[in-house]
């Protein structure tokens, strides 16, 4: 069985592991292994219908390269840019991850205030996001006469896959029948 063949059913979560997820469809069980795994959010017992997507906003960010992006100007009106600038990365993301996802940096102490310090002062990064993404910030930029710099601004493209079963959801290279 191939995972397209199950659009639509309804399905059970019955196991999973870091590599692997076990459906139970009609009474019968079908193992699937994850290939190149990004992301996931499972639970045991999960029922609901079965989708997989190759274009969603959860898959921007493996599917498209990251862009960073300097500000090296101030905007006109700090409230208003800040404001056009997050309601322009949850059109793209609609609601599925927060912008500031994109704005901040765990890793090395990058927090929101970092970033809006940096836009008040008219000066340092502004963001990492995916390619569409930071073509839309640009345009808010460019809209409040902010001057950027980015690097890594060409569009690559990956082919990550989403599936859901209800709220569940698995992001992958490729969901593959496990056959004993």
């Amino acid at each position: 069985m191939n995972i397209t063949d199950i659009q639509n059913k309804t399905v059970q979560v019955d196991n999973y592991q870091a590599t692997f997820l076990t459906l139970k469809i009609d009474d019968q069980l079908f193992r699937f292994d994850f290939i190149d795994k990004k992301e996931f959010n499972l639970k045991k017992g999960t029922r609901g219908q079965f989708s997989i997507y190759e274009t969603h906003p959860l898959l921007i960010d493996y599917n498209e390269n990251i862009v960073t992006t300097y500000i090296n100007s101030k905007p006109d009106h700090f409230d208003n840019f800040v404001v056009d600038f997050e309601n322009a990365i949850n059109e793209i993301t609609e609601g599925w991850r927060s912008w500031t996802n994109y704005v901040t940096d765990n890793n090395i102490n990058f927090t929101v205030d970092t970033f809006l310090n940096n836009i008040k002062s008219g000066t340092g990064k502004l963001m990492e996001a995916p390619f569409s993404i930071t073509q839309k910030a640009i345009k808010v930029c460019d809209k409040h006469n902010v001057a950027t710099k980015t690097f890594g601004n060409e569009l690559k493209q990956d082919n990550f896959k989403l599936i859901f079963i209800a709220d569940n959801y698995v992001i992958a290279k490729e969901f593959r029948q496990h056959n004993n």
